[in-house]
């Protein structure tokens, strides 16, 4: 019985259905099919699953987000990138990783992340020598990383639906997070010097002055996530409140510090975001719908009953975990794994004694590889669109990446420290 609205779900994405709607209608196939529950109910679960008011700070990341972007102050980060890490062998790509890394840290969308580096990055790495389905694909993960890295939305809707601390949460990427970016490019430097790839020639950013002036230029557009993570570390702060200053500031930067953004310009960027919030907020109705769906199902009650036969410990559960959803990743959105697993799977996590910090980065590294899963990872589609890379070429060099971030979900299950260590000592729970 688990299995059918999984299946109605797969044909309905199949067909093309918009997956917000697709798990809306998978929900409500399976209560009218099976008659687990009243019609009637539906409407409240909708309502009630995109009132908590962590979720407010959704809409206003992603506008202060879309305000630098809209400003071009993409370039700003990328030249310091290029200034930093341009002198290696294979530097382009070096620098998309760093780049990606830098950006992810003002905005909380991988997929905005991959795409605003992914036409510079890739056009460079062609000058280079790379082959182009190799750029896409690092562009892809690296730029996967921006749900580890605070801001990050999926973490604030982990953080909602389990009433964990935000700040927690986000102090709690920020290990991971830059582990993430140094192995990415380790492998990049290691496959450059391994297959020749010239250095490129950085001149106008060789010189330490020349790499304090990136910096300088850069200074206003980095100082978003210090401003967001101290207002967490302070304790005086919401995270809606944070996200709403965080927005105010983005807007200032862009219209007055950099004049890079006009005032009329405004109004597009407002309606982006806007048809961004919808569709994540669609996205999260219909994922809770099903998630309740699969508790009328008794799915929590048989995945507890499998863990006690078969003695499973919290390093175990999680490995499992891991497993099952490296297999749904594959086939669903990232917004709507973390919403439809997490009211099933975080309460039995915290029954075994997992941290439930701990238990959301496990989660959120899972997310990102299923970012970049073939045949439905949202940022391959992303790239591919961007740079006018065909999908197959991404696939195939794709996997070296997947590979890299199960290594490190692995080592971030053995050692939950490496998620806890941070937050333990900057916000430790009460």
């Amino acid at each position: 019985m688990i299995a059918v609205p999984f299946v109605i779900l797969l044909l309905l994405i199949v067909i093309g259905m918009p997956i917000g709607f697709a798990l809306i209608v998978a929900a409500v196939v399976t209560l009218y099919t099976l008659g687990l529950a009243p019609i009637t109910f539906i409407p409240d679960v909708l309502q009630d699953s995109v009132q908590h008011f962590t979720l407010l700070a959704i809409p206003f990341f992603l506008l202060a987000a879309e305000l630098l972007s809209a400003g071009g102050l993409i370039d700003r980060i990328f030249d310091l990138a290029r200034a930093m890490v341009g002198r290696l062998r294979g530097g382009m790509g070096a620098a998309c990783v760093v780049a990606t890394g830098l950006f992810a840290g003002v905005q909380g969308s991988s997929a905005a992340d991959a795409a605003a580096i992914g036409k510079i990055g890739v056009t460079g790495m062609r000058k280079q020598g790379y082959r182009e389905g190799f750029a896409a694909a690092l562009i892809a993960a690296s730029g996967a990383t921006a749900i580890l890295i605070p801001p990050s939305i999926a973490m604030l809707i982990y953080a909602s639906m389990v009433n964990v601390s935000v700040g927690r949460m986000f102090f709690a990427g920020i290990v991971p997070g830059v582990l993430n970016v140094l192995a990415f490019l380790v492998f990049v430097v290691w496959r450059a010097d391994r297959l020749g790839w010239k250095r490129e020639q950085v001149d106008p950013f060789a010189s330490f002055g020349a790499k304090l002036g990136a910096a300088r230029r850069a200074f206003w557009v980095l100082m978003l996530p210090v401003f967001v993570l101290y207002g967490f570390y302070s304790g005086d702060l919401t995270a809606t409140e944070i996200s709403t200053a965080c927005a105010l500031y983005s807007a200032i930067v862009a219209l007055w510090v950099y004049r890079t953004l006009r005032v009329r310009d405004l109004w597009p960027v407002v309606m982006q975001t806007a048809r961004t919030t919808v569709n994540i907020f669609t996205i999260i109705a219909g994922a809770v719908l099903l998630s309740k769906v699969l508790t009328f199902l008794n799915a929590p009650q048989l995945i507890f009953k499998f863990i006690e036969n078969y003695h499973l410990n919290g390093w175990q559960f999680l490995v499992a975990v891991s497993a099952i959803m490296f297999v749904l990743g594959m086939f669903m959105e990232a917004v709507s794994l973390n919403v439809m697993t997490t009211p099933i799977l975080a309460p039995i996590a915290m029954k075994l004694g997992i941290d439930p910090v701990h238990y959301g980065i496990v989660l959120i590294f899972n997310i990102e590889i299923a970012l970049i899963t073939p045949p439905v990872g949202l940022n391959l589609f992303v790239l591919s669109g961007a740079a006018k890379v065909p999908l197959a070429s991404i696939f195939r060099e794709v996997v070296p990446f997947v590979a890299i971030l199960l290594f490190l979900l692995a080592m971030v299950i053995a050692v939950p420290q490496i998620a806890l260590w941070l937050p333990d000592r900057i916000l430790p729970s009460t």
